[in-house]
């Protein structure tokens, strides 16, 4: 298989700017990024070690719902089914690897205490800043991954033809302030935003 790749470290800089844009306490997000550091060992994380990050997250997130009724066998399968939907919709260019980014995106839009408006503004501002205008390829793309990690079925393109259709362009960029209402606003992804992701628990492995 050769040498794994490495991947990068983040700055004392970057995590003041992500606690800044979400208003995630520091220390909050220094934990987060040791937890990254200590699993991954590498600066990134493939599909098994984000399960083991996501389970603990998880197990400690005061958003984590109500799963007592849930056998640890099933719950370790719902686990598992959440963390490798996450890891898919994330993981853009398909390395099966996570970089430190893509996981805090990920992290944060989970958030459900974090409003959607500063979820989704995190998601532009953090990874395409173009002074308060979506450009249509960073647009799909973040409507592709909402619709990926909460499994709402929509042609992405169409959705963002809509808003091209129904807002004020400048230069064919979209306003970031409609981009964000616009799925506050809709049904599907506005529920999404309150109820996290979804998945049926897997059946148990056949027995070999």
């Amino acid at each position: 298989m050769g040498n794994r790749q490495k991947g990068r470290g983040t700055s004392s800089c970057e995590l003041d700017e992500i606690s800044n844009l979400v208003g995630i306490p520091r220390f909050q997000l220094e934990n987060i990024y040791r937890d990254f550091r200590r699993v991954s060992k590498d600066y990134l994380l493939d599909k098994h070690e984000f399960r083991r990050i996501y389970k603990d997250l998880m197990r400690f997130s005061p958003n984590s719902p109500d799963y007592f009724h849930l056998t640890p066998s099933e719950l370790t399968r719902l686990h598992n089914a959440m963390a490798d939907r996450i890891f898919k919709t994330f993981d853009r260019n398909k390395s099966g690897r996570l970089t430190f980014d893509e996981f805090i995106s990920a992290y944060i839009l989970l958030q459900n205490s974090l409003s959607p408006q500063v979820r989704l503004n995190f998601l532009l501002n953090h990874y395409a800043p173009n002074n308060g205008y979506i450009t249509p390829t960073m647009g799909r793309r973040v409507i592709q991954d909402m619709s990926n990690l909460y499994g709402i079925n929509t042609d992405y393109q169409q959705l963002w033809r809509n808003l091209e259709a129904n807002h004020a362009l400048q230069n064919g960029l979209v306003p970031q302030e409609a981009f964000t209402n616009y799925f506050i606003n809709h049904p599907a992804y506005s529920s999404a935003f309150y109820n996290g992701v979804q998945v049926p628990i897997p059946p148990p492995s056949p027995q070999l």
